[in-house]
């Protein structure tokens, strides 16, 4: 099998935010709360991220990552490790944000290079190759939702000085942080099996009262004590205790008409929109009520519809329950009715008007949606091995989704400006559909680009917002738009 056949083009960030302090000086696992400030020592916070896939249709990439270290320049002190331990990261919901890691306390000093060690990657794809693949022992018929476990040439990978941004110093009171990427595109060879190759770069905020990123995160809660409260992720497992602030808003619908943090309580899952401040803290900046107290709460990314039937499959991102033999990847059968509730969660973007999402003509390969199984999920076996489950769903969430391609045509002057996405993923050439518009509204925003006037065509981006089934071209609204 050739490389080049399969053209996949991901890439992995993982951020350490740097505040130094004193005299010198996502996802799987727990995102410690804020490190206790220590002379001579350094704060530091890890998020992961990603860029997208091309080619061969790449619905989720996990990967675990064993360890993160730096190097001090002085060889006789110890590597400093960045985690707490073995962390399982999902990466193409990442695209265009990151997520978080851990926080640990790190000496003061000069820094030679990070070496990061990985295990365990798992890919599901669509298969629209026209021919069988085969990894191994596993084999993947054409116009098929498949698991892959591909193997690992070798497990480690690292930047070292004097390949940038290293060497680094660390000094008082100036707050650093480092993008770690993970190139998908030339870490995956020709036989799909894995050869991690990581870059970095260096991220200096103004100051450390700046938020070095901000991401969203979905989660159930488990702890509400005031102005504080922690939420527990599906898959990722990922634990996270988020402050708010009189800036944070709130969104609970009609369930509660304080719109407020006295919404908030044990056993609901919430979406929140989070900032990442040096030292790492974690301060929500949106909190939105997705499920009512205990109940269930499925994700996962549309590639398939069958309007005449009233269903669609998707393949599962994350849920926020758990049920036997229910595992990340999986394909997901889901049969609404009359009754079930549309809803779009808007994430605080203006909607264009037009752009509707209240039915079954409303869903498209390539939406992220959030499910409301009105029962437990039946697992049955599926095409090619892959177990597939069947659920009913009484309400289905549009959600900001991620997609890549290359900047067509730049249309300043549309109402709202846009421009236009080609080159895209085969899952949407299945579908027959070969252009996206993406609408540039108030609070898009641009990474790597100054705004839509900073683009060009042939430019290579990844586009997070939420995907409307329009007539003829299907519509972005753009959250967020990073230039690789």
């Amino acid at each position: 099998m050739r490389k080049t056949f399969l053209g996949i083009t991901l890439c992995a960030m993982i951020m350490l935010a740097i505040t130094v302090v004193g005299c010198g000086g996502s996802f799987s696992g727990v995102v410690n709360p804020p490190v206790v400030v220590v002379p001579s020592m350094v704060p530091v916070s890890f998020t992961v991220g990603d860029d997208p896939p091309a080619g061969v249709a790449v619905l989720r990439f996990q990967v675990q990552i064993t360890s993160a270290s730096l190097q001090p320049s002085d060889t006789t002190q110890p590597t400093v490790s960045m985690l707490l331990g073995p962390l399982n990261v999902e990466l193409l919901h990442l695209q265009t944000e990151t997520a978080p890691l851990g926080n640990v306390n790190v000496p003061a000093g000069t820094y030679n290079g990070l070496t990061a060690s990985f295990a365990n990657p798992q890919m599901t794809i669509f298969n629209n190759t026209g021919h069988t693949l085969t990894v191994g022992a596993q084999s993947c018929l054409t116009d098929q939702v498949c698991i892959f476990n591909p193997s690992l040439n070798q497990t480690v990978a690292s930047v070292q000085s004097p390949t940038a941004p290293f060497p680094v110093t660390l000094s008082s009171n100036s707050p650093v942080g480092f993008e770690m990427h993970f190139d998908v595109n030339t870490s995956v060879q020709g036989d799909l099996s894995v050869t991690p190759k990581i870059t970095l770069r260096k991220v200096i905020p103004p100051s450390a009262t700046t938020p070095i990123n901000q991401f969203h995160v979905i989660g159930r809660v488990t702890a509400v004590n005031s102005p504080n409260f922690t939420i527990q992720t599906g898959f990722g497992n990922l634990s996270a205790s988020i402050a708010t602030d009189s800036n944070t808003t709130y969104d609970f619908g009609s369930t509660c008409a304080a719109q407020d943090f006295s919404c908030l309580v044990d056993g609901q899952v919430v979406g929140v929109a989070v900032k990442l401040f040096p030292g790492g803290t974690l301060l929500a900046a949106h909190v939105r009520l997705i499920e009512k107290k205990d109940l269930h709460s499925l994700q996962g990314i549309v590639v398939r519809v069958n309007v005449a039937q009233n269903r669609f499959d998707m393949v599962l991102q994350d849920l926020q329950e758990t049920f036997a033999s229910v595992n990340p990847g999986l394909l997901v059968s889901v049969q609404i009715n009359s009754s079930t509730n549309f809803i779009v969660d808007s994430d605080g973007v203006t909607i264009p008007s037009g752009l509707t999402f209240s039915g079954i003509g409303d869903l498209m390969p390539g939406q992220t949606v959030e499910i409301h199984p009105s029962a437990s999920p039946v697992v049955t076996p599926g095409p090619t091995a892959l177990p597939l489950i069947n659920v009913s769903a009484d309400g289905v969430a549009l959600e900001p989704t991620e997609i890549s391609g290359t900047v067509g045509s730049v249309n300043a002057g549309g109402t709202p400006p846009n421009f236009m996405l080609v080159a895209l993923s085969p899952l949407f050439a299945r579908a027959s559909i070969s252009l996206i518009q993406v609408d540039s509204v108030t609070g898009t925003v641009y990474i790597n680009a100054t705004g839509l006037a900073g683009l060009n065509a042939g430019d290579r981006v990844s586009v997070g917002g939420l995907l409307f089934n329009t007539p003829t071209t299907p519509t972005v609204v753009a959250e967020r738009v990073r230039v690789h």
